[in-house]
């Protein structure tokens, strides 16, 4: 099948791709990579998120809170059919819309409470496991008078799949970074003056020795603090340590 996609629309879609790669937010990235699958699919949106089997959705925005976005992650992503079908099975898949539908689809919640009134049209949406508990998600969105989505969008999305689940790897990474790094600067009202001492020095680049000869207390005492230090915050490793109160400051 002849590909749809011109050599300006794959340069864009590159660029958007190797942008959204280096991203420092997951904001940053969700902005950079839909707009480069828009492109890509000639959708009116794309949007990213995850599903989760323990029951919850979570859509990333990238211009600001967006109401219907925070309405789907609140309760109605579980009438969505596609949430549906991560449900019941744990293959990834990538479908338009029509595949899973019935005839009564205007007539569901879902249609009546979400996709209708978003003026939503048709979409195309890829679920790609990323563990044992999270997938992460791209739907390519068509609004009300645009043309439905056709073979060969589905197959350009297709073709796209592995660029789309190493960007939806790296948001995931970059979710969990900033939680940790949030939980970083809870924990570090916790540490004693002695702890949060000895961690600006771990910080700083200083290890036991260094640490007690400066401090005037014995390496074995350094290192009893830097156990508690790791645990009330968390890591593992002075590495750690340094990259999540950087996230935390």
């Amino acid at each position: 099948m002849q590909s749809n996609v011109s050599l300006d629309q794959f340069g864009r879609w590159s660029g958007g791709v190797a942008a959204a790669a280096v991203a420092a937010t997951p904001e940053e990235l969700s902005a950079r990579f839909t707009a480069a699958a828009s492109e890509l699919l000639g959708s009116d949106r794309a949007y990213v998120g995850f599903y989760r089997r323990d029951i919850t959705s979570l859509t990333i925005d990238d211009a600001g809170p967006d109401r219907w976005n925070r309405d789907y992650d609140a309760r109605l992503y579980r009438q969505d059919p596609f949430f549906q079908r991560f449900a019941s099975t744990r293959q990834d898949f990538l479908l338009p819309l029509s595949a899973l539908r019935n005839g009564d689809f205007q007539r569901t919640p879902y249609y009546r409470e979400f996709f209708g009134p978003s003026d939503s049209f048709d979409e195309i949406t890829g679920v790609f496991n990323l563990d044992g508990l999270t997938a992460g998600y791209v739907t390519f969105l068509r609004r009300n008078g645009a043309e439905p989505f056709g073979e060969q969008d589905l197959a350009t999305a297709c073709a796209a799949s592995s660029a789309t689940r190493l960007i939806l790897e790296r948001l995931l990474h970059l979710c969990r970074f900033r939680h940790k790094g949030a939980a970083i600067g809870d924990a570090r009202s916790r540490l004693s003056r002695r702890e949060a001492e000895i961690a600006r020095h771990l910080v700083d680049g200083g290890n036991a020795k260094s640490i007690s000869r400066s401090l005037a207390i014995s390496p074995g005492t350094v290192r009893n603090h830097i156990k508690q230090i790791y645990r009330k915050l968390g890591v593992h490793s002075q590495v750690e340590l340094l990259a999540a109160i950087r996230e935390a400051a």
